[in-house]
Order: C-alpha cells, then structure tokens, then sequence
C-alpha cells in the first residue's frame, strides 16, 4: 500500500513522455551513428537506439552500464568513459545526446568540446536539460515528498505481503532507477541540496533557465537550432494531473530539450524536430523563454 505511486514507474512514465515529445517525428534509424553522454541505467538508450544505426551510451559509472540487456540490446554499446575524454575518433558520431546529465558536470566546457569534435559535419545534438521551473518544483515538493515518502516506506513495511516470484517485465521498466526511498536517507536530506554542479540553490535557478542553457551552450561555439519544452512534472512523483495540464497551457516545462550543431547552417535532420510539440525557434527562444 502506498500513498502516491512509486518513483520508478512515474519516472518511466515521465521519460517516456519527454520522449514522445522530441522523437516522435524522427524515423528509425534517420539519426544515422548516435553517442549517448551519462547513460546511467539505460532507459533512455534503450529508446533513443531505434532512432539510430548504431548506438553507444556511457556513463563514468560502471554497475550503472552493466543492468539490462533486451528488445535493442544487439544495436546498444555500452562503454564505461569519462565524458570530457571521449575515446573516440575526430567526427564518429552523426548524433549526439544526453539527459538530465550537463548539470552534473562543473567543467561542462571541455565536455561541449570533445562532443563537438566527436560530431560529424551535418550532425547534430540534442540535450534535455532542467528549467527553472524544474527548479522551483524541487524546493516546494521537498519537504512534501519526505513526509509522504515516510509514511509510504511505513505502510509498506505495515502491509507488505509475502515475496512472491517477480513478474516478467519489459526491459526498459526493468532499467528504471530502483533505489528506494530509506529513514536513513530521509535523515540524511532534511535540508535540500543543489540538484547539480552550482553552489547554490540561487546559482542554480539562474543557470537553469534556457536562456542561460543557450548563451553556455553558443559560448561554445554550438549553434542551438530548435528549444522544446518538455512536459511538466513535479519530479517526485506527485500526480496532480490537472496542475500539469494547466500549468503546459501557461508554456511551463520541466525540462527543455536544445537542438544544438556545431554549424550555423540547419541540418536536413532539423525538420525532424520541427513538428515537436511547443517547439520554438531558437532566433525566439533563448531571449523570451524563461522556465
């Protein structure tokens, strides 16, 4: 028994809309050689892949890279690297992506670097980062989320029943994050942190938005195409399905997911993304969106 649904399969079902959002105009395998940055447990790869003629995701953590094989498994490479030395070849990749991953790195510039040399002439990337509304959320469900998340973890020990055999599941719920929510974490987190690489709550929200996310990403020398704002969600798991509907009419998203090449000029792939939904232009969006 449990007050709110568990984080592994409302995380499944929010990646999987952020998904749809951004690749459901992309046809499979279009996106030619694709590299995935941060893959962590392989949900996303294990998408993103069919879109692409092959695929590598890594991660700088290995027991996260070793969970999961199945319905893309022969078209996934996983490789154990750190993302600011890609062992890879000058323009290996006609496509580069990542997820919930440049947030987490300080040194993002020399990342932005060994992606651009690693993309093909023509290519493109694409990054879903966290918005500043992503950020507001954060702090307004915390304490809401410890006190749930407490009274879900003692009814489950209150009403578990006896271990039954586990039921078969598709793999991309299998790779789902399946780190539970334990007393000792929630003593550990009485006092939110900063979500990533800032050092603070106040620097965060301000690197958040995506105007800041594309003036970093241009000082690299990256052209951001296209911006899409992703679906809204509270990141821990509350529904509050009318609130999200709402809030997506108001233009608010949780994260934002650039459209970026190492060229001025937009690539023949670029029309893929063009029929997103919410999609804006990047001449529009990196001066008047603000979530």
């Amino acid at each position: 028994m449990r007050i709110r649904e568990p984080w592994p399969s409302a995380r499944t079902r929010q990646r999987r809309r952020e998904f749809a959002a951004v690749f459901d105009g992309v046809p499979g395998g279009g996106l030619g050689d694709g590299l995935e940055i941060g893959g962590g447990d392989g949900f996303l790869a294990s998408l993103v892949a069919a879109h692409c003629r092959s695929f590598v995701t890594t991660d700088p953590y290995r027991p996260r890279l070793a969970d999961g094989s199945g319905a893309q498994g022969s078209l996934v490479r996983r490789l154990v690297c750190d993302a600011a030395i890609l062992p890879f070849a000058d323009a290996s990749f006609d496509f580069i992506f990542s997820s919930s991953v440049l947030e987490h790195i300080r040194e993002r510039g020399v990342v932005y670097r060994e992606m651009r040399r690693c993309l093909r002439p023509g290519g493109l990337m694409l990054h879903i980062m966290p918005s500043r509304t992503w950020k507001l959320l954060q702090l307004l469900f915390y304490y809401p989320h410890l006190v749930v998340g407490g009274l879900d973890l003692l009814l489950d020990r209150l009403t578990r029943p006896a271990a039954k055999p586990e039921a078969k599941a598709l793999v991309t719920d299998r790779w789902s994050d399946k780190r539970g929510l334990s007393l000792r974490a929630i003593l550990q987190g009485i006092v939110p942190r900063p979500h990533g690489e800032y050092p603070g709550h106040v620097a965060e929200w301000r690197g958040f938005g995506a105007d800041a996310w594309a003036r970093e990403l241009a000082a690299a020398g990256l052209t951001v195409q296209r911006i899409v704002l992703l679906p809204l969600y509270s990141g821990y798991g509350f529904g509050f399905e009318r609130l999200r509907r709402l809030g997506e009419r108001w233009h608010l998203s949780s994260h934002n997911a650039f459209v970026v090449t190492a060229e001025a000029t937009p690539p023949p792939a670029l029309a893929w993304f063009e029929g997103a939904p919410r999609a804006l232009a990047a001449a529009a969006g990196p001066q008047k969106v603000r979530a």
